[in-house]
């Protein structure tokens, strides 16, 4: 009877903190978006030619458009900066300058 409490127990926590993990990710992934920059447009990561004033998926490829902010303090010919969500690279890849 005790084990069978502990159990309940126990994967009571373990799926209560999987749910808060994942509600703190989500609510991470809302809040990266600058609150003092204006949107320019929308963009294809792998698609830069593709470009949409609203968010959406690449008619090329489905990937999700990435906000194009605009820039205030920018002097050179491009007004506009991408944010760009690139997976960080592995402690060790790539350290002798090859590339994949």
């Amino acid at each position: 009877m005790k084990i069978k409490i502990i159990l309940t127990v126990t994967l009571a926590v373990v799926l209560g903190g999987g749910l808060m993990w994942i509600a703190t990710k989500h609510a991470m992934a809302a809040d990266t978006a600058p609150a003092s920059q204006k949107i320019a447009y929308y963009t294809c990561p792998m698609h830069p030619s593709v470009k949409a004033d609203k968010p959406g998926d690449c008619s090329i490829c489905g990937m999700h458009l990435v906000p194009v902010y605009a820039s205030n303090t920018s002097t050179n010919a491009s007004s506009a900066s991408v944010e760009s969500k690139a997976p960080a690279m592995m402690p060790g890849c790539c350290s002798s300058g090859m590339s994949h």
